[in-house]
């Protein structure tokens, strides 16, 4: 086994992409997207490797109206997140 060594991320942005057949899920409702215009924001502003953007799948709170996204160390999580509220998620992963 080999021993990798590297910089723990300041943030670490998890987003849900679940998807479920015939039920309510996150990809539904925009969940890949937001990852991918977290990811694209991180790249685009430098902030590789201090903050890691990562695809889960289900968090627990699958729903109709939007993701669910939650961001360590600090353990906040924002439930329905729709694309007007991705500004918000955006300040809470500047470092």
């Amino acid at each position: 086994m080999k021993n990798l060594e590297y910089q723990k991320p300041l943030k670490h942005v998890i987003v849900c992409v679940n998807e479920r057949e015939n039920e309510d899920c996150c990809l539904d409702v925009g969940g890949m997207e937001l990852f991918t215009y977290l990811k694209t924001f991180v790249r685009n502003n430098g902030l590789s490797g201090r903050v890691w953007v990562t695809r889960s799948k289900c968090l627990g709170f699958y729903n109709s109206m939007g993701s669910t996204v939650v961001i360590y160390p600090e353990g906040k999580w924002f439930t329905e997140v729709k694309e007007e509220d991705y500004k918000k998620i955006l300040e809470e992963i500047k470092i």
